[in-house]
């Protein structure tokens, strides 16, 4: 009858995924509206380029260094009240970024925004944990990974609408009280769903204790680690996270700027890209079963998108559709690489019993410095040759993942082979 539920077991589990999805769903309403209304900020005139790109970078630091505190908090807290008080404080700070445009105000909004909504994630992850048995969590985390693109269309799609009607700071508020709803939706329907997962009898509590792994020292941690290669993935994993979110931040500014199309239509063309974007994790999985390494799929990817900056680079202002190609490309390229290396790479450690740990790391890692990146973005676009120069440090980064994708596929195959043999 599993079916009737949409694979999942019984009408209780189908309902807690619904309302995780649509919980990490609506955190993307609240963060992304920021990245459509780009063109409309830099027609007023209100802001320069870097300061666009420091409210947008300050978003990823914060998010990142919040996902190491929330992973801590997730194991201690009450994961229902996190989620809500990462969706309603987010809420909060888009109808705030209604009210006030001033830069200083706006940026310390974003910069909360950003801590709030790592809230969300590590805790919806624990109570897929809880209420799901080892089968049905796996396609938890699967289903759950459509929140990204789709979330991203919806946000575009819904500032899109507000912009039509409504001068730019609107899309906060309607953004805002989008995610206040659903964090209310989540309070109130949570509490008799989730009970079930928490007060499971005590006979299957013990039994998950049992087959759970004790989690390894720090010490041992860092060891696999570091023989492994996950400390040289980080280089990657920064680039890969510039690409995906900075390349789709500044995607409307840039069919704004270069074809003087209007915003509205910038928008339009860009929620293109979260559509082509959902068949990254398919096309990467698919490769990854032929190639039985993480690191070597990922190398294929990041090849294809830097093939693809490069037409950008040398064809992609003269052509509408050619940088919309390219552009749809790269981002679909990077959800790839980003399924491969902060979801399956992770889980790779599940012996050590430290695939939180590490999987909080790697995230966090890849918004630090993709946050670190955009401020260097927008002092590029404020020179003379701003877009082409903006492709050609993409392009570089792009070179410089290949190399350490490269040079990590042995050490990475060697510790797989131990990890199977373990």
């Amino acid at each position: 009858m599993t079916h009737n539920h949409m694979g999942y077991k019984s009408k209780n589990d189908c309902k807690v995924f619904l309302l995780c999805w649509m919980a990490y769903f609506s955190t993307y309403i609240g963060r992304l509206n920021f990245s459509a209304v780009i063109p409309e900020i830099q027609k007023s005139g209100i802001w320069s380029e870097a300061q666009i790109a420091s409210v947008s970078s300050v978003f990823f630091v914060c998010y990142g260094v919040g996902q190491l505190i929330s992973g801590i908090l997730g194991d201690r807290a009450d994961t229902r009240k996190m989620v809500f008080l990462g969706l309603f404080v987010s809420a909060i700070c888009n109808v705030g970024g209604f009210l006030f445009q001033i830069y200083p105000v706006f940026l310390v909004l974003w910069a909360l925004n950003g801590f709030v909504q790592s809230l969300v994630w590590t805790p919806i992850l624990k109570i897929g944990s809880m209420q799901y048995d080892i089968e049905t969590v796996n396609k938890f985390g699967v289903d759950m990974s459509t929140t990204v693109p789709l979330g991203t269309l919806l946000s575009y799609g819904l500032s899109l609408v507000t912009l039509l009607f409504c001068p730019w700071r609107f899309v906060f508020l309607t953004c805002g009280l989008f995610e206040a709803v659903v964090a209310f939706v989540w309070l109130l329907t949570t509490k008799p769903l989730l009970k079930k997962a928490e007060e499971k009898p005590e006979e299957e509590k013990k039994q998950e204790k049992i087959a759970a792994p004790p989690a390894a020292s720090a010490k041992v941690t860092l060891k696999a680690m570091a023989v492994s290669g996950v400390l040289l993935m980080m280089i990657p994993i920064i680039i890969q996270g510039t690409l995906k979110d900075s390349v789709t931040q500044w995607v409307p500014a840039f069919f704004s700027g270069q074809f003087g199309s209007a915003t509205t239509f910038s928008l339009a063309l860009t929620m293109l890209l979260p559509i082509v974007n959902v068949t990254g994790a398919y096309f990467a999985n698919a490769l990854n079963h032929k190639l039985h390494n993480e690191m070597a799929t990922s190398a294929v990817f990041f090849g294809l998108a830097s093939l693809f900056l490069v037409i950008l680079k040398f064809f992609g202002t003269k052509s509408m559709v050619l940088s919309l190609i390219c552009m749809a490309t790269v981002t679909n390229c990077m959800f790839a690489v980003n399924v491969m290396l902060i979801t399956l790479v992770p889980l790779q450690f599940a012996k050590l019993g430290r695939v939180s740990t590490i999987g909080g790391a790697l995230n966090a890692i890849a918004y630090v410095g993709c946050g670190a990146l955009n401020l260097l973005a927008g002092k590029i676009l404020e020179g003379d040759n701003g877009w082409s120069s903006l492709f050609v440090l993409w392009i570089i980064l792009g070179a410089l993942a290949i190399i350490f994708s490269l040079l990590i596929i042995p050490l990475w195959k060697r510790f797989l082979v131990k990890n199977r043999e373990y």
